[in-house]
């Protein structure tokens, strides 16, 4: 059995979300959401998760700690947001590409069905066999 590596289940949730994910500062304006690392007046590093960089809210948007901005990117995902501009160093260092793998692993079953034009014959067959996915029976025909 062939098995997926890990960056092409991260393209397939990628695409089932429709997700466009980019590490170019140039981006940072034009997204439906941003995340970055700031500071504080006083020199203490925090973390931004944003849909709007013109009103941050200290309350909703700002996290003290790295380690939960997957979570916050998920939840993003989830409200609707497509597009992201993401710090590569936070995007590496929050283990973003096992968020997305755990993404495609909490919908696989949606994510073949919807994408099936875009998945070969052995990468289903693959996908089916890793996650125990059954092929739906026919009902015999009656004649």
């Amino acid at each position: 059995m062939m098995e997926l590596p890990e960056e092409r289940l991260i393209e397939l949730v990628k695409d089932y979300y429709d997700l466009d994910i980019s590490h170019d500062i140039n981006d940072f304006e034009n997204t439906d959401c941003a995340i970055y690392e700031d500071s504080t007046a006083d020199g203490y590093s925090v973390y931004i998760v944003t849909n709007n960089i013109s009103h941050i809210s200290i309350c909703e948007d700002v996290h003290y700690y790295d380690h939960d901005l997957s979570d916050a990117f998920e939840e993003e995902v989830r409200y609707g947001a497509q597009t992201f501009y993401i710090e590569a160093s936070i995007y590496d260092d929050s283990y973003f590409d096992d968020k997305l793998v755990s993404m495609f692993v909490d919908r696989v079953e949606e994510i073949i069905e919807e994408l099936k034009a875009d998945i070969t014959e052995e990468e289903l067959k693959s996908l089916k066999e890793e996650y125990g996915i059954e092929d739906e029976e026919k009902e015999p025909e009656t004649a």
